[in-house]
This record gives C-alpha cells, structure tokens and sequence, in this order.
C-alpha cells in the first residue's frame, strides 16, 4: 500500500493534485481506493471519474486541468478560456472551454464544450494541454468583437508567440468557408500586414479607434535618432511633425522613469515635433473624446 500511495501522489503531484480513475487503475489501485478515500474526506471529487489529491483551493489553472481530464484523451482548453491562459490582451476572465474530439465521452456539468471532426494541433500552457495560439485565435474571433481580436492578435505577435505567416497558415488551413470567425480574423490579420505591433493594449485600443474616426493613419514605433539616440514614439505623423504618446498606468513608477519620459519628451520637440501624451486609462474610458482631441491636434 506504501508503494501504490507513492506511485498515486507522484502523477498527481505533475498534475496539480489531480488523478483520474483510469490512471488509479494503471497504477494498481481500483474504485475500492478511490471510494474509500472520498469517504474519509481525503480526496475529493472534482468530475466524474477526477479526483483532487487534497483538499486545497482550485485555482483557474487547477480548473481547467480538471475539465481537461474529465473531458478524456485529446480534449484542450480552447476559445476564450484559451485566450486568458496564454495570457492575450483582451480578456481577463472566461469560462471553463474546451474542444474535444465529435465522438467524445460525456461532458462533465459546467463545461463549454466544443466538438469537432478536424484535427487538432495540441500545445500546452502550464502544463495544461491548449489549442495552438493561432487556433485560439481564428475561435475566439467567432465570438469576440474585432477591437478584442485585434488586441489578442496584437499582444501575440508583440510577446513572440505567433507572427502573421503562421496565422495565415492556420487561416488558410482551419478556416474557409463555413467556419465562423474566419472573415474577422482574417481582417484582423490584414491590418497587421503593413504596421508593426503595437507597444501595449492601449496603444491598440487608441489606434482601433482613430481607424475607425477615420484619422490619417500613423506610423507607428518609427524609429528617430536624437543626437545618436534612439526615440520611437508610439504614433507619429511624419508629414505633421506631430506624435502621440500613451502611458501606462505605471509609466511614473519612479522618478527615473518620470525623468526618462521627460528627456524624450524634450527630445522630441527639440525636432520641432509637437506631442500630445494621453494616459492609458483615460484612452479606456473615454476613447471619443481622445481620439476628438487628436483629430483637432492635427489638424494644420
């Protein structure tokens, strides 16, 4: 019995505490094992057939490993809840989602589930099995308006995780006719063809916005070299002399910081290029009037 208890805490240990029916079974144990520990309170059961090792709270993470090995062989969390674990701009929150395969065991209560026939490409996110990034994206455009696509699509490209080659590849290969979200991601992509990632959410909210007030379209990180310096401000209007700037909510956590921003700042008008700084909560709160302000800083 000592040996089976070390064999049963080593694979949940690698699983966040969780263990299923068939792998007690595996490992030498049966239903009599489980049962008689959900009886003394020393397991406690989380889906049909997985079980939790102790009795510590569920985090999210924790959640969704769960749904997971419920859900059997080949399911990922998939759509929203994938975009929140690879932790895209966008979404903070999502319910428990996953995609299995069309003929798949039974769904356990409180799961989203999503069947279907194609192949999929399996990645894992904190050791928790996961639609592709690419995947989660061409998905969760089937249920996301366009501003949080293009944010998710943007925080990809800007932390490495994909590039518009690869979702190109996934569109061209997932989607197509008869697959929702195809149109909007596909849009979502075209406008990153020809721009660089923006610096932030923000930043990509604020450029969302102004596209849709149909302002003159920045550059954006243009790179300007000030006495050997590198200055890349976040939206500049080369044939206005006029740039942009949005600061996060912690852009004067110190006072070198604050300093940094300042001899940019003056940099900048040293070449005679007029800045209007916005900060990231108000772009959030009250994008109208912004982008109302920048429409009106350049005017000639």
């Amino acid at each position: 019995m000592g040996s089976l208890e070390i064999r049963l805490q080593e694979v949940a240990s690698c699983q966040r505490f969780l263990i299923t029916r068939d792998e007690v079974n595996d490992l030498g144990g049966g239903q009599h094992i489980i049962d008689s520990r959900v009886e003394r309170g020393l397991w406690r059961r989380i889906h049909p057939g997985v079980y939790q090792v102790d009795r510590r709270p569920l985090d999210r993470e924790a959640k969704l490993l769960a749904a997971v090995l419920a859900c059997g062989p080949d399911a990922l969390v998939s759509h929203r809840a994938a975009l929140v674990l690879w932790a895209l701009d966008g979404l903070r929150s999502a319910p428990l989602e996953l995609t299995v395969p069309y003929d798949s065991r039974p769904i356990p209560r409180g799961i989203i589930v999503h069947r279907t026939r194609r192949s999929q490409e399996p990645d894992e996110v904190l050791g928790i099995p996961v639609t592709s990034v690419e995947r989660t994206l061409l998905s969760c455009s089937a249920q996301l308006p366009a501003i949080v696509v293009g944010k998710a699509l943007d925080s990809a490209i800007r932390k490495g995780l994909t590039d518009v080659d690869r979702c190109y590849d996934t569109l061209v290969a997932k989607g197509g006719r008869g697959v929702e979200g195809t149109r909007r991601f596909r849009g979502a992509l075209l406008e990153r063809i020809l721009e660089t990632a923006t610096g932030s959410g923000a930043e990509f909210e604020l450029l969302y916005h102004m596209q849709m007030a149909l302002l003159p379209r920045p550059e954006l990180q243009h790179e300007l070299f000030i006495n050997g310096e590198r200055r890349v401000p976040d939206f500049y209007w080369p044939d206005r002399g006029k740039a942009v700037e949005v600061d996060g909510v912690d852009a004067h956590a110190s006072a070198e910081r604050l300093d940094d921003d300042l001899v940019r700042q003056n940099a900048l008008m040293d070449l005679g290029i007029e800045l209007r700084r916005f900060s990231a909560r108000r772009v959030r709160r009250e994008p109208e009037k912004v982008v109302a302000e920048i429409r009106k800083f350049l005017e000639p």
